[in-house]
């Protein structure tokens, strides 16, 4: 566990600039140097200061780690740095060409200030329910890759986020990068979020999908949602009845009541279960309409 105490202010944390990723996985290694990673802050910060989280003593700031802000095209697929920010997702052309459906949801994600600061690590390892990336990095069926003084290990997007709260990362090690597969040719994707206001309020429930159609019917349907779960979740059952399946009225309202049958969200102050239930069926049948107007 990363050493935590009952310090009041932030002036008081300890805080490590390492300017190499070596450096950094060195200070992580040992116990006596380690510290909570930190890149913008946004949600680590706040909960700090609110006492949902115990202020720590040490922490690691990796922001301006070269190899932790590059995004690069590789193959088939798009390379991003853990310490890459929201806004820089939302601008970057490769990101936009891979998997727009992120590049889409990280506009919506608080004001500029926010999207200047946050990162892509910092908002996997918060590991919220309604946080709005979550949805279009499981439809890609990516990869998180972690880093330790060990070596390297890759994790599947869909395998990292473990329950509320959780994640697939040892207390020694960094997210370093994510390895997205590309939107094949011929495929779309979509992006929805549902909250009290277009961005700078937390989702009620949102979700991406990726999808194809072939001679008339749905030949590659993924789709996830958050805000329903402990974690985002792809809806795996939907996914598989879908395909091979003609997009009209009747498909349409199927797909919308198996997706409100699967899901089983909670009520809480922003939402009711009732409501989230139902709008997770009508984001659903929205992808699939705009599927088969893209590809008509």
């Amino acid at each position: 566990m990363s050493p935590v105490s009952t310090l009041k202010t932030f002036e008081d944390i300890d805080c490590t600039f390492p300017k190499t990723l070596q450096e950094a996985l060195e200070l992580m290694a040992d116990e006596k140097t380690r510290g909570v990673p930190l890149a913008g802050g946004t949600d680590l910060m706040v909960q700090w200061e609110s006492g949902a989280l115990p202020m720590p003593e040490r922490v690691i700031n990796v922001k301006s780690i070269p190899e932790l802000r590059e995004i690069s095209e590789a193959d088939n697929e798009v390379v991003i740095g853990g310490s890459v920010t929201h806004m820089e997702l939302r601008q970057s052309s490769a990101v936009r060409r891979a998997v727009p459906s992120l590049a889409e949801a990280a506009a919506t994600i608080g004001g500029f200030q926010i999207q200047i600061m946050g990162t892509l690590a910092g908002s996997v390892a918060n590991a919220s329910p309604a946080g709005d990336l979550a949805p279009s990095l499981l439809i890609t069926d990516g990869t998180v890759t972690l880093a330790g003084v060990r070596g390297e290990r890759e994790v599947k997007l869909t395998e990292f986020w473990k329950g509320y709260r959780e994640i697939d990362r040892q207390p020694d090690e960094l997210i370093v990068r994510f390895r997205l597969p590309r939107l094949p040719e011929g495929h779309y994707e979509s992006w929805r979020k549902l909250g009290a206001r277009k961005a700078q309020a937390i989702s009620k429930v949102m979700g991406s999908s990726r999808g194809r159609m072939k001679d008339g019917v749905v030949s590659c349907f993924k789709v996830a949602l958050g805000s329903i779960a402990p974690t985002a979740v792809r809806l795996y059952d939907v996914e598989q009845w879908i395909v091979g399946q003609p997009i009209h009225d009747e498909t349409l309202k199927e797909a919308e009541q198996r997706v409100a049958d699967a899901v089983k969200p909670i009520g809480d102050i922003r939402s009711t279960a009732e409501y989230r239930k139902w709008v997770s069926g009508r984001l659903v049948r929205l992808f699939l309409e705009e599927l088969a107007a893209r590809s008509g």
